[in-house]
């Protein structure tokens, strides 16, 4: 049977909703039963009921007739074993309404396997991605290489590979930890010189290449991100090279999702392309059409594949234990006091 728990909120209340401070702590506390607090207020009507139904005294000397009798140390704490008793029965009403804390399980997160498919024919060469004039002899591959590297450097416990192509697809550095060697590896990637025999853009090629490699990794969540400034040039009709939706098919069968960028002036109309590539896997289809957009796009991807690994659970653990063994130990206490220290000796 499910428990209806109900934020203490009434001593301290966060502005985020939900999580109550105690004595300065952060933490997310409740009551499990919480209407059983208010048998708190039965409290004061017991101790009247004891003021006037309480035995009467014994018969003694008036006090006036002995004004300058030291007191007693029974007479200095004679109302500890009561007070004592009060604040058992506080706790114990705590520890009836069972105080609850929400914490936060320890979680062993699952990395990815994660493949950058970068693309290096000739046209990456274009200096038209650029914002700040500064920064005007900067080609669209410095740009794709600054993006990419950053995003690395965000994702620490994930595998990460990366591919090149042009006309041919080639596995530069396999789903690896070691993160300082693949930076190596991408800050010494050198775009296809223009006119070259494989200066193209094979995008069915290297999504092909991407998703066997991937393939038979263990992972749950295997994905890639493709980044290109053009359309497939190379399974063109009449070619026996894989085309783009048959690769995507393949990414697909395998269980590989595939996120693609379009960068450059014209990447709208590229995206449209991609998108009808990424959507047969799951994935989605980007364009960026400058410097800054490229950012915001690999910082958009980044987000998208953390959610399905940064659901943190929490749970509900029990807090009444401290309460109810420090009634016990008050109230068992008051008990002793009674019947040793202050019992009345005839």
């Amino acid at each position: 049977m499910g428990i209806d728990t109900t934020r203490c909120r009434s001593l301290a209340k966060d502005p985020g909703g939900g999580a109550v401070n105690w004595l300065g702590f952060d933490s997310d506390w409740s009551f499990a039963d919480p209407l059983l607090l208010w048998t708190a207020a039965l409290l004061p009507v017991a101790l009247l009921v004891r003021i006037i139904w309480r035995p009467k005294a014994k018969d003694f000397a008036l006090f006036r007739f002995v004004p300058f009798l030291p007191h007693s140390h029974r007479q200095h704490t004679r109302s500890l074993p009561l007070l004592l008793q009060v604040a058992a029965v506080l706790l114990m009403v705590l520890a009836l309404a069972r105080p609850q804390q929400q914490q936060r399980l320890p979680v062993e997160r699952e990395g990815i396997d994660l493949l950058l498919c970068l693309d290096l024919s000739s046209s990456m060469a274009a200096t038209d991605l650029t914002v700040d004039a500064a920064a005007g002899s900067d080609t669209r591959l410095d740009f794709a290489r600054r993006a990419a590297i950053s995003f690395i450097d965000k994702r620490a416990e994930d595998r990460i590979g990366l591919v090149a192509f042009a006309r041919d697809a080639r596995l530069i550095c396999p789903p690896t930890l070691d993160h300082r060697s693949l930076l190596t590896l991408l800050d010494d990637l050198e775009q296809v010189p223009e006119g070259r025999e494989d200066d193209a853009t094979g995008i069915g090629t290297a999504l092909a290449r991407s998703a066997v490699q991937l393939r038979d990794l263990p992972s749950k969540s295997k994905v890639v991100v493709l980044l290109t400034d053009g359309e497939e040039t190379v399974a063109t009709a009449g070619s026996a090279a894989i085309k783009p939706q048959e690769a995507a098919a393949l990414c697909r069968e395998w269980g590989v999702r595939v996120h693609a960028i379009a960068a450059g002036p014209d990447a709208e109309a590229t995206r449209q392309t991609l998108q009808a590539v990424t959507s047969v896997t799951g994935g989605r289809a980007f364009a960026a059409r400058d410097a800054t957009a490229l950012e915001q796009v690999y910082a958009a991807i980044d987000q998208l594949e953390r959610t399905r690994f940064q659901q943190l659970p929490w749970r509900q653990v029990d807090r009444y234990a401290p309460f109810l063994i420090a009634a016990l130990v008050l109230w068992f206490l008051a008990v002793w006091m009674n019947r040793l220290l202050w019992r009345v000796r005839t």
